[in-house]
């Protein structure tokens, strides 16, 4: 059986009962949660990213990166699962950017991607600051201990984030972040990022 008919990438594809309710807030200084998608079809990502395989380095990142994950693109798993996430995404997720962060103009999406942590591979990620405007992380499973979004400025890490809901914060210079080490399962995140208006990312889900 090949990836692309995999059932479980199929339920991917079909983006069914992804969406989850509820209101965004201001947990910290300029980071926002918001909840995006349910449990169960976070799962159903997990399962997904695991039968494609190959978590590595982003090889155009290494050079300028300075703290490097093993990650997946999600346009690896299906493109037309990156492709609905985008009019999801741009439907929900933009105006509220736009409203906190007014009058900011948000640019293309770069090519978004799973994140995979455990205590064997890659634990955790180093202090570090995004190549973006704004940036999304969001916790996909939570049977793992450790591995804490963790942001010293702000006083702040992830532990009360359900899984599902985006965390959204400035990317540049105020908003360093790191994950704590995971000690115990694997830990699975997404991540993110938005370009800026003027500066088209070569790597956007839609040129």
């Amino acid at each position: 059986m090949t990836h692309a008919f995999h059932p479980t990438i199929q339920r991917l594809v079909a983006y069914e009962d992804a969406e989850t309710r509820g209101y965004w807030r201001e947990v910290a200084p300029d980071i926002v949660t918001i909840p995006f998608w349910r449990e169960d079809f976070c799962r159903t990502l997990v399962e997904a990213a695991e039968t494609v395989g190959g978590f590595q380095a982003y090889e155009r990142d290494l050079l300028n990166n300075a703290a490097p994950g093993q990650e997946l693109r999600i346009d690896r798993i299906a493109g037309q699962f990156a492709k609905r996430f985008e009019a999801d995404f741009r439907r929900r997720i933009v105006p509220i950017v736009r409203t906190h962060w007014w009058p900011l103009k948000a640019g293309k999406t770069r090519m978004p991607f799973v994140l995979r942590y455990s205590p064997d591979t890659q634990p955790s990620l180093d202090p570090h600051h995004d190549a973006a405007m704004v940036s999304f992380a969001m916790p996909l499973n939570a049977d793992y201990r450790g591995g804490l979004l963790t942001f010293p400025r702000q006083h702040w890490d992830s532990r009360d984030v359900e899984v599902g809901t985006l965390i959204a914060f400035p990317s540049r210079v105020s908003h360093v972040h790191w994950v704590t080490p995971v000690t115990q399962g694997t830990r699975y995140a997404m991540t993110i990022w938005l370009a800026p208006s003027d500066q088209p990312p070569a790597d956007a889900i839609v040129p």
